[in-house]
């Protein structure tokens, strides 16, 4: 009996345990107040928001990924969105650039030559950003036409041969129609003084490119005198020659055409003395004159021999003005053949930079030792005479003489300033 009193008050305690744990768990636990947060931490992080700058900046890479991959449709439709939306001029001549670069690419020289156009006019119209619109556009040109003829090189091809198909034939003339409308712009644009700077080295680029698209030597050999007319012109400006010489301006000349003294022996430095010498231009007068003499026929002297004299005539009396002027330096033509030593003359920076060729012709007075004593005259362009003077004071010449004592002797020389 006491057995089972003490197993039911045991069972009895436990219920009630069981019971008062499941009452405490389904009643509501007190929560807990949560600590104050600091402002900073309440503050969240801004989303940074791209720049109008920096989208453009993607939007145009996204271009060039199109242009690597050619898929040019993709890339001219989205470099045309930037140019109508952007309003920046450094955008929009990146855009433009590249979209030449697509039209060309394409063989869509329609679209090319009509974007050429666009800003040819808003340049002449001095639109504002039309002047680094237009040469970046006109030099993306230039550059798809030396890419065209690369590729055709590349692959062992001349784009002037007779029988390339028929779809080459017509995209290479269409290049060369392109190429002449930047030609025709550029000359256009020279006529403005202020836009000379621009439109020369356009031209000459241009020029360039054209004539590695030659139909054929002759037309090839028309572009490159072309170039040299575009040189000349930029060495001939007013501006470049205001700015490279201290003296007053001059108008460049060409070599003047004169007739000058030939010499039949020009190995021979020295006049005999039975030879009477005619000058073209006396320098002195005579000091006595016959009234009833003939006057001397003028003409250039040819020396042949000791024996032979300078003026076929049968009169001895017209000898006798001649000898008058043995006083006087002999003028002797072209000296570059009595020249014992020469010294090329430097190309001035100025005129390199410039590509300024030309003839230079120095008329000049060799003393009795065969030294340069004077420039008499100088003609050519004016960029390029100084570096002819001090060359040609560096020149010695086979001293002249004139009945075994030495004479003075007039002559020029011609300086060919090529690059």
């Amino acid at each position: 009996m006491p057995l089972k009193v003490s197993r039911s008050c045991t069972s009895i305690v436990s219920l009630i345990f069981v019971f008062i744990s499941s009452a405490y768990a389904q009643s509501p636990q007190p929560t807990q107040p949560q600590p104050a947060r600091s402002p900073e931490a309440q503050t969240q992080t801004p989303v940074k928001t791209p720049t109008a700058g920096e989208i453009m900046h993607e939007r145009i890479s996204k271009a060039k990924a199109f242009i690597a991959v050619r898929n040019y449709p993709a890339a001219v439709y989205e470099l045309e969105s930037i140019r109508r939306e952007s309003a920046d001029p450094s955008v929009n001549a990146v855009a433009a650039v590249l979209l030449m670069n697509s039209f060309l690419e394409q063989g869509n020289y329609k679209r090319a030559q009509e974007l050429l156009t666009e800003a040819f006019r808003s340049y002449k119209a001095n639109n504002s950003n039309s002047s680094v619109l237009y040469p970046s556009v006109a030099g993306q040109v230039v550059k798809g036409a030396r890419n065209q003829t690369d590729r055709y090189r590349g692959l062992g091809l001349a784009v002037s041969e007779r029988n390339l198909p028929l779809e080459a034939v017509t995209d290479i003339e269409q290049m060369r129609s392109t190429l002449e409308m930047v030609v025709s712009q550029a000359k256009e644009i020279a006529k403005d003084k202020e836009k000379i700077a621009v439109a020369i080295p356009l031209l000459e680029e241009a020029v360039t490119a054209r004539s590695a698209l030659g139909r054929d030597e002759y037309d090839a050999r028309r572009w490159r005198d072309e170039i040299a007319d575009s040189r000349e012109q930029m060495a001939s400006s007013q501006s470049v020659i205001l700015n490279a010489v201290t003296e007053t301006a001059v108008t460049n000349t060409i070599a003047e055409n004169s007739k000058p003294l030939t010499i039949a022996a020009t190995k021979e430095t020295s006049v005999p003395s039975d030879t009477s010498v005619a000058s073209l231009d006396t320098p002195e007068a005579p000091e006595s004159k016959p009234a009833d003499n003939k006057p001397v026929q003028q003409r250039p002297v040819l020396v042949v021999g000791g024996g032979t004299k300078a003026n076929d005539t049968k009169d001895e009396e017209a000898e006798k003005p001649a000898a008058a002027v043995s006083s006087g330096p002999v003028e002797v033509g072209s000296l570059i053949n009595y020249a014992t030593k020469q010294q090329p003359p430097t190309y001035p920076a100025t005129a390199r930079q410039m590509r300024a060729t030309g003839v230079v012709r120095l008329e000049i007075e060799v003393d009795e030792n065969g030294e340069v004593a004077e420039v008499n005259k100088a003609s050519g362009p004016t960029l390029l005479q100084p570096a002819a003077r001090d060359a040609i004071k560096k020149w010695r010449f086979k001293p002249f003489t004139r009945d075994g004592q030495p004479v003075r002797a007039t002559g020029f020389v011609n300086f060919n300033f090529s690059l």
